[in-house]
């Protein structure tokens, strides 16, 4: 792997390669938040030093602002003991990050999504029996006046979560090796006890460490990324986890880059039974189930990013569940973002 602009043989024109390898070495470990149920993310979007920038310029004060636009259909849940028809969740959001080197080698992430979901199904989350489809349904006993029925098989949508990144970028022997630390911040006390739930409403803190690497002599390069995430516990609850990234991209020439990604996570979290078998519908603990579960997953997908010209770049990714444990069973989440270098 080489520095933006160094030419290597067999590889695509220097000036779409620098545009695009630059987006490796830049907040690609910055990941999207999506379904807030579901809690999987979708893998990092291109973010990236101004692409005419000279290998003699330093990285300071260039980066990228992006918009992305994703849409998600969630049917039934992954559970323990297998999948469960809960119903359906389709899930819309308009997420904006703006990327910036503040140093040659530093670089500071903000970013929020607009998060906007419907249930349909005959297991909505009733926090009273007001709502005609709750007039049966067994509710939380302690009143929760900030919480608002949201399973009504409309769009309900709000602000989700603030993201605060920073990070590192070194290149060792031309590996990227990119250290990073995200916070995530709800941005105001929203409903998380409903399906069409916009996010967990926890803060959150990621310690994460990425390698990439494009193959000698190739247009192939991989990415790996390990993170931690440390959640505040609700009610005794641990919902500390691992995430891990992986993909596998290809140059085709100087405008088009495609990829396979996969997406993890696994960690801590409460597994056991509400009901007859374990907390009651009507207790604290399944009030705040979402909060407390432990949301582990694996998925697949495939994606392209199209090169417009020297600043902007088109992305596009689709993934499916692959393995799940208490996590909304989303069939396809399909994402596709706009990136400008500045």
């Amino acid at each position: 792997m080489r520095r933006p602009g160094a030419p290597r043989a067999g590889c695509v024109a220097p000036r779409a390669q620098r545009a695009r390898w630059a987006s490796l070495v830049v907040a690609a470990s910055f990941g999207l938040v999506s379904s807030a149920a579901a809690q999987f993310v979708n893998p990092p979007t291109a973010a990236s030093p101004s692409p005419d920038t000279s290998p003699e310029e330093t990285a300071k004060g260039h980066g990228t602002v992006s918009v992305a636009y994703q849409n998600t259909y969630v049917n039934g849940m992954r559970t323990t003991n297998g999948w469960v028809p809960t119903g359906t969740v389709r899930t819309q959001s308009l997420r904006f990050d703006v990327d910036y080197f503040f140093a040659d080698k530093w670089s500071g992430q903000l970013g929020i999504p607009f998060i906007e979901s419907r249930y349909e199904g005959n297991f909505p989350h009733c926090i009273t029996n007001a709502p005609p489809q709750c007039a049966t349904a067994t509710v939380p006993s302690q009143p929760h006046p900030e919480s608002q029925f949201l399973d009504d098989g409309h769009y309900h949508g709000t602000w989700q979560d603030w993201h605060l990144g920073l990070a590192y970028h070194e290149n060792v022997n031309d590996y990227l090796i990119t250290p990073s630390a995200t916070l995530q911040i709800p941005s105001h006390h929203y409903t998380f006890f409903a399906k069409a739930a916009a996010g967990q409403d926890l803060r959150k803190l990621e310690l994460a460490i990425e390698l990439a690497h494009q193959l000698e002599l190739s247009n192939l390069y991989y990415r790996v990324r390990l993170g931690r995430v440390f959640a505040p516990e609700t009610l005794g609850q641990s919902i500390n986890h691992n995430r891990l990234d992986l993909e596998l991209g290809y140059f085709v020439n100087e405008t088009w880059t495609v990829k396979v990604f996969s997406v993890g996570r696994k960690g801590s979290g409460y597994f056991g039974p509400y009901g007859k078998e374990g907390f009651p519908m009507t207790s604290e603990e399944w009030y705040r189930h979402d909060q407390r579960a432990p949301h582990n997953y694996a998925s697949l997908g495939v994606g392209f990013d199209y090169n417009m010209d020297e600043r902007y770049t088109l992305s596009a990714t689709v993934q499916r569940l692959v393995w799940g444990q208490i996590v909304f069973d989303f069939k396809y989440s399909f994402d596709v973002r706009l990136t400008r270098a500045f």
